[in-house]
């Protein structure tokens, strides 16, 4: 039997076991683990900034970076973001605008046929103002891949931010020799509308017309075209009315009658006739489309039946206005003018029966104005629709209400036809202000009147119509439960903004000054703090800060109350201080950097101070805390911790206290300030330290 082999320690077939058991020192628990994983996670790795120190660091950066770029190209070639990323890098880092382009020429070899590509590659010349590089580009693009719209239409947008406007028609040209679609041509014709070269747009609409056919939708567009322009002389209705029997004639030439776009061709036709007051015309459009048998039954039913119909209705309810309406609007495009005029006063004859303003009175009322100009403009009647504008206002003054619209329509009637229109026009416009004040003020009229007399400068007048609108506003205000609207108000303010625009700011002191003083005296009770703050907005506008402090004195005096107080105190920190106001007037411009300085928090701690003494000395706890937390929150904004812990100690202490009303004890609140608390509540805080010490 042969010796056993002897094996070194490390190679033996099994290890020295011992059987020790004892847990380790430091034993490692799984919130160890997850916390030590969380920290690792949680825990940034920053790339340690690289600093460029010499030209060959420089080299060495750049040749590393594009080392990196050519790598990821290599692994995919149509990753063309990864191109560009390339591209833009040697522009925005190396400035080297060669090496970019040769990029961006390597990826077209990849796929020229990238239209995304393309365009990234005009807009990055485009970005840098390589205008030109930019042209070649697209001059590339388009012949490369000429049935691209998209590439076209960038070609023909960037001509034409450049002003380049020969070039643009010299692009949408080359695109025409390509068969387009009709976009391509109505984009044409946008071009030449937007700069008003119509003599080349009607030489685009006729090679539209030959290139497709002779379409009806291309002479419906051009035909709407020609008839959304001013009102036509001549010649301008000639060429209309050739441009209508030529879609007609060609399209019944060519078999297409029954193209989709004809009937509204021959409806804009006989629109137009009609608009031109060519009833016969536009009769006979109307008779084509009805042999053609283009008309629906619905619109024929319009044209022909209806007449029927409304007549009954009005003959049955004469006071039907909406049937007027419809049936003087389809009776217009037969009769004559005297004809619909002879209607509408048979539409007048009978007037609503509601004592309410309703539409109904609307209606009622614009039939007598649509009366009175076609009197004037239609049948040059001049004392017949004078006579109109007289009856309407007449029917209409009988009633509770007026129309302002009826007095301005017949003030302006008045200007343009009589022989003293100007005195005419202020004798009706006075008329409808004395007719109208019995209620709440027409503001239309008022308006109406004013812009008239500031029109002619007189502003003697102008003040004159304000001074009656105010009254008449402030009246109206006191008439509606103790003053609950603010009519007066917004008078007054276009009243001020008036006296604001011809320099004179002492006027509108006085206006203010003397409302105020009106409403205290008529009103005693009433709440006239708008009024004060506007008239304080005004004076904080003007910079008139001591006539602004005197104006909040006077409103404490008079109503005082925390809201108040608290506005005024931030009112010196919403102005200019005597330093800014110098600086203001040392500069040249007309503004200045306004910071809150000590003179502000000076001023508005004095304010503060003020208020809360008063309030304290009066008993009044509630307004005195209401000063005390707007005060705190002044410090919280612009003061120091020091200033803020002053105004804390100033707050109250509450004291609950029990008190016999009516022999019946109830429990009450009462807050102590600290400068006039009693010696027991010392006693009581010292009582407090000492259990809480031994406790």
């Amino acid at each position: 039997m042969s010796n056993p082999i002897s094996l070194p320690p490390n190679l033996a077939l099994e290890g020295n076991r011992t059987n020790d058991y004892k847990p380790a020192d430091i034993q490692v628990t799984s919130s160890d683990i997850l916390k030590d994983a969380n920290h690792i996670r949680q825990s940034t790795f920053n790339r340690p900034q690289q600093t460029i120190q010499d030209l060959d660091e420089l080299r060495s950066y750049q040749l590393t970076k594009r080392k990196e770029f050519e790598q990821q190209l290599n692994k995919n070639r149509l990753n063309f973001g990864q191109w560009i990323r390339y591209a833009k890098w040697e522009i925005d880092h190396n400035h080297d605008f060669k090496r970019a382009r040769s990029i961006m020429e390597r990826a077209l070899e990849v796929n020229v046929q990238h239209i995304p590509f393309w365009v990234r590659y005009v807009e990055i010349e485009l970005l840098h103002k390589n205008v030109n590089h930019a042209r070649n580009l697209l001059d590339r693009a388009v012949t490369t891949l000429p049935r691209t719209d998209k590439l076209w239409f960038m070609y023909v947008q960037t001509e034409e931010s450049l002003a380049n406007y020969r070039g643009v028609r010299a692009v949408f040209e080359r695109w025409l020799t390509w068969k387009p679609p009709k976009e391509v041509w109505d984009s044409y014709i946008a071009f030449e509308k937007r700069y008003d070269e119509y003599d080349n747009l009607r030489n685009i609409y006729l090679r539209y017309l030959v290139e497709f056919g002779g379409e009806g939708e291309i002479w419906w567009k051009w035909a709407k075209f020609e008839v959304s322009g001013p009102a036509p002389d001549e010649v301008q209705t000639a060429r209309v009315r050739g441009i209508f029997e030529g879609a007609i004639d060609n399209l019944a030439q060519q078999g297409k009658l029954q193209d989709e776009y004809l009937p509204a061709l021959l409806k804009l036709w006989a629109d137009w006739e009609m608009s031109l007051k060519e009833a016969e015309r536009s009769r006979a459009v109307y008779t084509i489309l009805l042999e053609l048998g283009l008309l629906s039954k619905q619109q024929q039913a319009i044209i022909f039946e209806d007449f029927s119909e409304l007549r009954r209705d009005v003959a049955q309810d004469p006071r039907d206005y909406d049937s007027w309406w419809d049936y003087i609007k389809l009776q217009e495009s037969d009769k004559l003018d005297l004809e619909i005029a002879e209607l509408l006063k048979n539409a007048t004859l009978v007037s609503p029966i509601h004592t309410s303003k309703l539409t109904s009175w609307r209606r009622y009322v614009f039939l007598w104005i649509k009366l009175a100009w076609i009197q004037e403009l239609n049948l040059v009647d001049i004392n017949g629709a004078r006579a109109i504008w007289k009856q309407a206002l007449e029917v209409v003054a009988k009633q509770k209400f007026t129309f302002a619209k009826l007095w301005i329509l017949y003030s302006e009637f008045e200007l343009r036809n009589g022989d003293d229109g100007l005195t005419a026009a202020r004798k009706i416009l006075g008329r409808a202000i004395g007719q109208s004040s019995n209620g709440s003020p027409k503001n239309k009229i008022f308006k109406h009147y004013i812009a008239l007399e500031r029109k002619l400068g007189e502003w003697t007048r102008v003040r004159k119509l304000y001074e009656k609108w105010l009254e008449l506003s402030l009246v109206y205000d006191q008439s509606q439960d103790g003053g609950a609207t603010n009519l007066g108000l917004a008078v007054l303010k276009e009243f001020v903004q008036f006296e604001q625009s011809v320099d004179e700011s002492d006027r509108c002191v006085g206006l203010f000054e003397a409302v105020i003083a009106v409403i205290h005296k008529t009103t005693p009770g009433s709440d006239n703090d708008s009024y004060y703050f506007s008239f304080i907005e005004f004076l904080k506008e003007e910079m008139l800060y001591d006539r602004a402090r005197q104006a909040y004195r006077e409103k404490l005096t008079t109503t005082p109350s925390a809201k108040v107080w608290i506005l005024f105190a931030l009112f010196e920190s919403q102005i200019l201080s005597p330093s800014q106001l110098e600086e203001l007037e040392s500069t040249t411009g007309d503004e200045v950097q306004f910071l809150v300085e000590d003179y502000h928090r000076k001023q508005t701690r004095a304010i503060f101070t003020e208020s809360f003494n008063w309030y304290k000395s009066a008993g009044d706890s509630e307004n005195a805390i209401r000063i005390l937390e707007a005060w705190k929150d002044y410090e919280s904004a612009h003061g120091t911790d020091e200033s803020l812990n002053k105004v804390i100690d100033r707050m109250p202490t509450a004291v609950k206290k029990r008190r016999t009303v009516e022999g019946v004890e109830e429990v009450y609140v009462e807050y102590v300030f600290p400068e006039i608390k009693p010696d027991l509540s010392k006693f009581l805080a010292n009582a407090r330290k000492w259990a809480l010490n031994n406790s």
